[in-house]
C-alpha cells in the first residue's frame, strides 16, 4: 500500500468499491488533476477534478480528521520539470546560419517566371526549419520572405500562403 510508505498526514480517507482509498487533502492550485503521475495507481485531482464519494454509497471513512495540507512531496512530484536552460551561442554556427538563410533566400531572389512558386515553396521550407532551430523568428522569415518574393514579382496574396505552408513544412522536418 502506497499510502502506509507515504509518510501523509492524518487527513480525511474514505474506503473505494475497488478496495482502494481516497485520502482528501485542502485544496491547492499547484495540484492538478493526473492519472499516475505520482506512483502507479495514484490519482490526483485538483481544480475541475471530482471523485465518487463513496460513504453516500455505505462504503467506509477510515478517517474522518479535517483536511490536511498537500504535503511538499505531492507538490514536488507533480511539478512541471524546469525549461531547459537556453544552450550559448556558437558564434560559427550562428554565421553558419545566416549564411544559409541568405543563400536560401537567393535561391528565391534567382527564381524565373516558371520556377517563383517552387522556390518560393522551397525557400519558406529552409526559413521553417531556421524558425524551428530558433535562429529567427516567425515573422522575421515571413517579412523577408516577402521582401525577396515581391521583387521577383509576386504578389502579397501569392507569397503569404505559400510562405506559410512552407514554413510549416520545414518545422516539422
Amino acid at each position: 500500500m502506497w499510502y502506509g510508505r507515504a509518510n501523509l498526514p492524518i487527513t480525511r480517507t474514505h474506503v473505494t468499491r475497488s478496495g482502494g482509498r481516497h485520502v482528501l487533502l485542502q485544496n491547492d492550485p499547484r495540484v492538478r488533476n493526473t492519472a499516475g503521475k505520482i506512483c502507479r495507481g495514484v490519482d490526483t485531482r485538483g481544480l475541475g477534478g471530482y471523485i465518487i464519494w463513496w460513504p453516500a454509497c455505505g462504503f467506509d471513512v477510515l478517517r474522518g480528521e479535517t483536511l490536511a495540507r498537500v504535503p511538499d512531496f505531492i507538490i514536488k512530484a507533480l511539478a512541471p520539470p524546469p525549461p531547459p536552460s537556453p544552450s550559448p551561442i556558437d558564434p560559427a554556427s550562428a554565421l553558419s546560419s545566416a549564411a544559409s538563410i541568405r543563400g536560401a533566400l537567393g535561391v528565391l531572389a534567382r527564381a524565373t517566371a516558371g520556377e517563383r512558386n517552387a522556390a518560393l515553396f522551397w525557400t519558406s521550407c529552409r526559413m521553417g526549419e531556421a524558425v524551428r532551430d530558433g535562429t529567427i523568428s516567425e515573422s522575421e522569415a515571413l517579412a523577408m520572405l516577402r521582401a525577396v518574393g515581391r521583387q521577383v514579382g509576386l504578389l502579397d496574396r501569392e507569397i503569404v500562403p505559400t510562405a506559410r505552408s512552407g514554413m510549416r513544412e520545414g518545422a516539422r522536418l
